[in-house]
């Protein structure tokens, strides 16, 4: 587990001036399950909770990944790659966050340590209930949508978590969910490399990141071969263009069709609202849509308790068919996965409508996952950087713009495995925050699996020289050890700082 590698690696780190054991304990459990992990148990009716610790699975376990060909029946409460579903009851493991009431702060790694566990670290209440509420609703969600849709019943084999909560990255409040939910086409994994229009699906790669799909023979043929599968299948057929394209636009209206006949199997408040009871506590339900996403929303007005589920809707490929072309990078060995997968997200770049119309987003979650499986400090580094960027207002820079240029770190260091463990957090966070500054100031953070694509290309020159030029000040505090305590204004907000300060740091 996480947290042994942590503890283990305070013992022989003093010249770097490491974080305080009395911090250790509490950030190493928080960086393992709190912030953005929190993993489920398998657990039943009478268990005690010596028998849910035994049952606490190993990073080697949790970390293998499980067939894709069963259907969701339920879900199972496990943070492994991809999350099946079953009729499993799930418990979810509370951390043991110690706050200490008079914190000794000598370093930096003291002063970062003590920010997380009272400002960044998902709390024990906060996260329990969250996942609790999500996990009986969305649970009900899915089953109401196969029940809806032939369709969905027989092809959504999978759901994943995705974003911060699947990268164990989540900070501050369990509030949003990502969920990627994998559906298969009738025929999608043959590939005729000497004549691709024969493939099943034939990939054409467009702007860096994104791809077209063009239906080969097979699929074309699915009216004539299929008999009373046809009934099934011809939704997937009604997704194509006069051209034989998938159609990103025509299979999201038809998932938020899905999603739309699954809430309307849950029955309806006085209001007239969609609801369910969790625990005696009424939720109302509604939907709202952005991009390739269909949120649900999950509100008790009277608590103030609200929570955003996007489901988004995704293809797959073996990961036999990837590089799609030459320009990507090879999965690297440690990295490799069954599949890879495509989501419908417009491609702005495009040069012409049928560029937007038929372009799909590539969508490696599995693959970059594992990039940060064995890192030790990495996962704290990234929550610290991401603190950073919400306090700083650097509201154009998303989380995963973040993650990748931690994902080509460790490509640079792919053959040093200490690099992670020797280099304790502090030493992290004073490294990245000079690679974000140089990102910021060039206008560049190529996207790990193409470099041609930049992932902040889109964003106005002179918002990235102010991001620049914020960072810039922190450099200069970070060159003079002994300013560590004055950090501290740069990862919490004004009105945090100044009740933090008056009570720990006094500056």
């Amino acid at each position: 587990m996480e947290v042994n590698r942590v503890q283990n690696n305070s013992e022989g780190n003093n010249n770097n001036g490491n974080i305080n054991r009395g911090y250790l304990g509490a950030v190493a459990a928080v960086g393992a399950v709190a912030a953005g992990g929190l993993y489920y148990l398998y657990s039943s009716k009478g268990k005690d909770k010596s028998q849910v610790n035994q049952a606490r699975p190993t990073e080697a376990e949790m970390s293998q990944q499980p067939g894709t060909n069963t259907t969701m029946t339920g879900l199972l409460g496990s943070f492994t790659d991809m999350l099946r579903f079953a009729n499993t009851p799930v418990m979810p493991v509370r951390p043991e966050v110690v706050i200490p009431e008079n914190p000794v702060i000598t370093n930096l790694n003291g002063l970062l340590a003590d920010i997380y566990v009272r400002h960044i670290a998902l709390r024990d209440d906060d996260f329990e209930k969250h996942y609790k509420v999500f996990d009986s609703i969305f649970r009900r969600l899915v089953k109401e949508m196969k029940e809806g849709d032939a369709y969905f019943k027989q092809y959504s084999s999978t759901v994943q978590f995705a974003g911060s909560h699947y990268d164990r990255l989540r900070i501050n409040k369990p509030d949003e969910f990502d969920m990627d939910i994998i559906i298969g086409l009738p025929v999608n994994l043959s590939e005729d490399r000497v004549n691709p229009a024969k493939s099943d699906v034939v990939l054409e790669p467009k702007s860096p990141g994104f791809i077209q799909l063009k239906m080969g023979d097979q699929f074309k043929n699915l009216p004539n071969r299929d008999g009373e599968g046809w009934l099934i299948n011809k939704a997937a057929y009604k997704w194509l263009d006069e051209r034989n394209y998938l159609l990103r636009s025509k299979f999201t209206d038809w998932f938020k069709s899905v999603v739309d006949l699954g809430l309307q199997r849950f029955e309806r408040n006085s209001n007239g609202s969609r609801y369910s009871v969790v625990d005696g506590v009424p939720y109302t339900l509604r939907l709202s849509s952005s991009g390739p996403a269909i949120t649900l929303i999950i509100e008790n007005q009277p608590t103030r308790f609200k929570l955003d589920v996007d489901l988004v809707p995704a293809l797959k490929f073996p990961e036999e068919r990837w590089p799609i072309c030459r320009g990507y990078r090879k999965v690297p060995k440690t990295c490799s996965k069954d599949i890879w997968m495509v989501v419908p997200k417009p491609n702005k770049a495009g040069l012409n409508k049928y560029d937007m119309d038929r372009s799909w987003r590539l969508a490696l979650h599995l693959q970059e996952r594992e990039l940060m499986h064995d890192t030790n400090n990495m996962r704290q580094a990234i929550r610290l950087i991401k603190k950073l960027r919400d306090s700083m207002g650097m509201n154009k820079i998303a989380s995963y713009y973040i993650k990748t240029l931690f994902f080509l770190e460790a490509i640079e260091h792919e053959n040093d495995p200490t690099y992670w463990s020797r280099n304790n957090p502090a030493m992290l966070f004073i490294t990245m925050v000079k690679k974000f500054h140089k990102a910021l100031s060039d206008g560049v953070i190529p996207y790990f699996w193409n470099k041609d694509n930049n992932l902040i290309g889109h964003i106005d020159k002179s918002i990235l020289t102010g991001y620049a030029n914020k960072l810039q000040k922190l450099m200069e505090v970070l060159n003079t050890p002994a300013q560590y305590k004055t950090v501290a204004k740069y990862l919490l907000p004004p009105a945090d700082f100044d009740v933090y300060n008056k009570k720990f740091l006094h500056i």
